[in-house]
């Protein structure tokens, strides 16, 4: 099967330090042809460039105006060079397959429909969410991508009840597709002392809501003696220095910020704690809820964003408001005090195989399972 995808998060010459998870998905399929426009927005008016990298894979530059303004019509041209790379290539997908809905869907829409094409869409709910929310003029151009594609793959199921909101309801298929992750072992829980951990780059700290996390620890170990949280990863002298002093303020003794460390050490440290808390302001899914899940490390995440929906509350994951320092605080609480309940659960569903969809063996096949009944086709 030919993929053609339409990406704006795929490392590329242009911005090589985007996130991988669209690159993850294509490295777990690889008997599929894939064939990779990716998108750089730049400063307006810029006219559309075309670079070459990877397995004959392309990566594109056009202006645009910032918010969004005249979005439509900014996209239109790049949708046009799309095609005619692909026509000058002979290029012959059988699917076309657009990585977001209210960015690329757009582009995918003009290239599936002028292919003759079934059009795919993955949708994120961080971005997705707040464009088709600000985007009201092209609202009934995002209900008839949401409609009428023939598979939608939301990363978590708050992206498809918030879309549906926005939307109204798919009459479609639709599957919820985790992001894969390279550190997907199954590690079995081990008991551990009342320390938490969390996992970010520093320069992400507000986003991932740093500030309330440690303010809550700080509260947290009053009521749980030897309660700590470890912050691992690196960032700026300016963003360590900034969650240094708040710790020092906020949390003296129980906040820890260790550097940073390898991804393929992250799964034996999560192993090793009473649980993983990253209550993030917005969140598209994030990757190290799984890895901590599989390493046999209980969660912490906020309502409505992120990992949210996957399971059920209170069984192996806490769900707080990401704005209250109080939830927050309590379900740090609940994570140390709890741990060995939790973890007891967290082996249970590990043996039974209920995160195996969080894996890349079965994240893998869902995607293969959709597309060929998309395509029409076995092979």
């Amino acid at each position: 099967m030919r993929i053609l995808h339409i990406s704006a998060d795929f490392p590329d010459p242009v911005v090589p330090a985007k996130t991988r998870a669209v690159a993850n998905l294509l490295e777990i399929t690889p008997e599929f042809e894939h064939m990779v426009y990716s998108l750089n927005r730049v400063r307006w008016p810029a006219r559309v460039a075309i670079q070459e990298f990877g397995s004959g894979w392309r990566a594109m530059s056009y202006g645009a105006l910032p918010m969004g303004l005249y979005l439509r019509t900014a996209l239109k041209p790049v949708a046009d060079a799309i095609l005619e790379d692909a026509a000058r290539r002979n290029l012959r997908p059988d699917v076309v397959h657009a990585h977001k809905l209210s960015i690329d869907g757009i582009i995918g829409a003009t290239v599936a429909e002028a292919l003759g094409l079934p059009l795919v869409l993955s949708c994120q709910g961080n971005t997705d969410l707040k464009v088709v929310r600000v985007k009201r003029d092209l609202r009934g151009l995002y209900r008839r991508l949401w409609r009428d594609s023939a598979m939608v793959f939301p990363f978590a199921p708050w992206t498809a009840e918030g879309l549906a909101a926005l939307l109204g309801a798919r009459p479609g298929p639709m599957e919820f597709l985790p992001c894969p992750t390279p550190e997907d072992r199954i590690i079995a829980p081990t008991e551990t002392g009342p320390v938490l951990r969390s996992a970010f780059n520093l320069a992400t700290h507000r986003v991932k809501n740093a500030d309330r996390l440690i303010r809550a620890a700080g509260r947290a170990a009053r009521k749980i003696e030897g309660l700590r949280l470890e912050i691992v990863g690196g960032g700026s002298a300016a963003d360590m220095a900034h969650l240094t002093r708040l710790a020092d303020a906020a949390a003296p003794g129980v906040v820890a910020l260790t550097g940073p460390r390898a991804h393929g050490e992250m799964q034996e440290i999560f192993n090793t704690s009473a649980g993983v808390a990253m209550p993030s302001r917005r969140e598209s899914y994030g990757m190290v809820f799984a890895e901590a899940l599989l390493a046999g490390a209980p969660i912490l995440h906020s309502k409505g964003f992120g990992f949210d929906g996957y399971l059920e509350d209170g069984q192996v994951s806490i769900r707080v408001a990401h704005d209250s320092g109080d939830e927050i605080m309590q379900g740090l609480i609940r994570l140390a005090r709890d741990r060995a309940a939790m973890k007891a659960r967290l082996a249970a569903m590990q043996e039974s195989g209920a995160l195996a969809r969080f894996q890349r063996a079965g994240i893998a096949d869902i995607y293969r399972r959709r597309l060929r009944e998309v395509v029409g086709r076995e092979d």
